[in-house]
């Protein structure tokens, strides 16, 4: 990463992946099925890239600091299907990618993962028309939650001029 990067926005580079990686690690099936490894092997990297160029401790430090966070907003759904989990992440994703806080490298680690993902959900369709509402109010809960606690700060206003 070129520049200098806030700590905050490091971890806000790193989120997305890290919450898509906790639903990946229920979806997929690595060994089983085609591709799956490599898919989880993207999310890891995506995980940590944010952090590559830091020393270690440092490092180490933002990413229990996101881990915790993700811990935190993941905590409301530990009993909820997974599906409402991922149409939550994905929901918020693309809206993040609409309002352009967030852009999406073509064919990175982040990339490659999230197309792997959504076609496996595209799989089961049938579940995903009857939990897409769910997924839109809280994909909404997800980022006023963000916003509280100080990232993707902004994106409100962003939202409005778009």
């Amino acid at each position: 990463m070129a520049g200098y990067i806030s700590d905050r926005h490091r971890c806000e580079y790193a989120l997305p992946a890290v919450l898509m990686q906790r639903v990946a690690r229920i979806i997929l099936e690595p060994g089983t099925k085609e591709g799956h490894a490599e898919c989880l092997e993207c999310l890891e990297r995506a995980c940590n890239e944010p952090f590559a160029d830091l020393p270690q401790d440092r490092a180490r430090k933002l990413r229990r600091r996101v881990m915790t966070l993700q811990a935190e907003l993941l905590l409301d759904y530990e009993d909820r299907p997974v599906i409402t989990v991922f149409l939550m992440v994905v929901i918020w994703l693309r809206d993040m990618l609409a309002d352009g806080t967030l852009v999406l490298i073509e064919g990175s680690d982040f990339d490659l993962a999230a197309t792997c993902l959504i076609a496996q959900i595209e799989k089961h369709d049938d579940l995903v028309e009857g939990a897409y509402k769910s997924g839109e109010k809280n994909a909404r809960r997800l980022a006023s939650k963000l916003e509280l606690r100080g990232y993707y700060q902004g994106r409100a206003a962003r939202k409005a001029a778009a």
